[in-house]
């Protein structure tokens, strides 16, 4: 019986018990809301949403506990930090092979929903990572960790990160074409640019270039955004030329956030951690990529589309009471 016992003591759990701990509670969570229907993305699979879901939760947990175990700093201050931007990575990242390869226009909205969806589970994870992140102490003394660990710990978070994206793709028989997207350099070239700018115009009293990095990946989304959403304005007229812009956007978002998480693992480790600050920045970039989400890829309003099914029934009983009279009509003469 001793061995049936059950520590209901959460403040004395280790970080491995802590981990299967939120994993279950998660997967309760939206095994829940799947089975009331909420997840339920028009002729998408079922695997195609856990695969979007995992490839936020998995690394993003993977990084935060193994950061608190080497003593880097506490699981929830990293996870607030990223929990966002890994969810915006993965959102955008995982429109193309949909726009890619995708063969069914009726899935292509429930896609668009899963995308929307992995945004939104990252944030909540920043969120939740938040309320506790000043109440999780650090295990070993801060500072103590090799940066071959801090590597290992990267690469394999990196390697969650991809397994599961790829995954998600091949669910729709459609795959991540990796060496492309990381292949545009002139996009980079801007990315580096914008960055490269605001170290020079930093006065020397207050260098941070980690901070410069971070604030530039920030201001290179917004002009990206912002220069896509001006081009799809002026060409929106012309189908042809609507994909050079929304490219554009989606490249740089996948660039910039990319960048942006590469600084936060820098600042944590070299002991520049400003959570303010980067909660700040998350905001920003959340703001950036609602706006264009909302602008670019929204359906219907709910307006629209009770209106639309108004105006089919309008149709409808229209067209039954000219066939009614013509009914009528016939009756008429076939009687004379």
């Amino acid at each position: 019986m001793e061995a049936l016992r059950v520590n209901i003591d959460i403040t004395s759990w280790n970080v491995g018990t802590r981990a299967l701990a939120i994993g279950a509670v998660v997967s309760v969570f939206l095994i829940s809301m799947y089975m009331e229907g909420l997840f339920s993305f028009g002729g998408v699979r079922p695997e195609t949403l856990w695969f979007a879901m995992l490839s936020v939760i998995c690394p993003t947990l993977f990084m935060g506990f193994y950061f608190q175990r080497l003593g880097i700093c506490s699981a929830g201050k990293i996870i607030t930090s990223i929990g966002l931007p890994i969810g915006i990575l993965s959102g955008t990242l995982n429109v193309i092979p949909m726009m890619s390869y995708l063969t069914d226009p009726n899935a292509a909205w429930g896609l668009t929903g899963i995308c929307a969806s992995i945004s939104v589970a990252g944030a909540m994870l920043s969120v939740i990572a938040h309320s506790w992140s000043d109440h999780i102490s650090v295990e070993k003394i801060a500072g103590g960790a090799a940066k071959r660990e801090v590597f290992l710990i990267c690469l394999g978070t990196l390697a969650i990160f991809m397994l599961f994206c790829e995954l998600y793709a091949n669910s729709f028989y459609a795959k991540h074409d990796w060496l492309n997207i990381m292949s545009h350099y002139w996009l980079a070239l801007f990315l580096l640019s914008i960055i490269s700018l605001l170290v020079l115009f930093t006065p020397n009293n207050q260098r941070n270039y980690l901070n410069s990095v971070s604030v530039g990946c920030v201001i290179s989304m917004g002009l990206g955004v912002g220069f896509s959403t001006a081009y799809y304005f002026s060409g929106h007229q012309n189908p042809a030329t609507l994909g050079a812009a929304f490219a554009f956007a989606l490249i740089i978002i996948i660039y910039s956030s990319l960048l942006y998480l590469v600084s936060i693992i820098f600042r944590v480790t070299k002991r520049k951690f400003e959570a303010d600050n980067l909660g700040k920045m998350n905001w920003h970039m959340a703001e950036i990529y609602v706006f264009y989400i909302f602008l670019t890829m929204t359906p219907p309003s709910l307006w629209e589309s009770i209106s639309g099914d108004s105006r089919q029934l309008e149709q409808l009983e229209e067209r039954l009471l000219e066939l009614e009279q013509r009914e009528a009509d016939r009756l008429l003469k076939s009687g004379e």
